[in-house]
């Protein structure tokens, strides 16, 4: 299994490292340090989110939109792989937000929500189909069957709300590393140790 998770971590990383020398190509820099603040502040920003919304979407609806089934905890509502996963998540937003390979247009609100909610919305589907590969399930599992389990389109505005957090608060926290990996730390620690 440890042979498994390792190759899962090292294709996630294969298309940012693509787009990394795409980017040195074009003579763009890359902040390592905006990258660690992404990485450290969505380490446990995805999982709290994750926690946070399955509660509120319960009550709405009474319901759940998802549930996780490789490495499941909070019974079933995030995963114990969500540090290194919502981190890497977090990475791919970095470099959509501020590494773009191709300058685009301002966009409208519309356009915006559906370019940055759509762009995780595939990460997230490329995600699980590569999981499915390695570990013969789902990595998650979406009980609303409209893109046939892999994902789904309801969670798009969350995607564009977490999107947002993300940017906003990795943004905050940059060059503030001892804080932001401290945070990650206490409530990666929580989120484990109160299951």
């Amino acid at each position: 299994m440890f042979f498994k998770v390792f190759i899962f971590i090292i294709i996630q990383f294969v298309p940012l490292i693509v787009w990394f020398y795409l980017l040195k190509r074009k003579n763009i820099q890359v902040d390592w340090r905006l990258i660690l603040s992404y990485f450290a502040f969505g380490s446990w920003f995805g999982m709290m989110g994750e926690l946070f919304l399955y509660k509120i979407i319960e009550w709405i609806f009474h319901m759940p939109i998802w549930e996780y089934r490789t490495f499941p905890v909070h019974n079933g509502i995030t995963s114990s792989f969500g540090p290194i996963m919502w981190g890497n998540a977090a990475i791919y937003i970095c470099f959509h937000k501020n590494y773009q390979l191709f300058p685009l247009k301002k966009k409208n609100p519309i356009k915006s929500f559906l370019f940055e909610s759509g762009f995780l919305l595939v990460i997230e589907m490329i995600f699980n189909f590569v999981a499915y590969f390695l570990f013969n399930d789902y990595f998650f599992y979406y009980f609303v069957p409209d893109l046939w389990h892999w994902s789904s389109f309801t969670n798009l505005p969350f995607w564009w709300a977490g999107y947002k957090f993300i940017v906003k608060f990795s943004s905050l926290f940059y060059k503030e590393e001892k804080l932001n990996i401290s945070i990650a730390i206490l409530i990666i620690v929580v989120l484990f140790a109160y299951q």
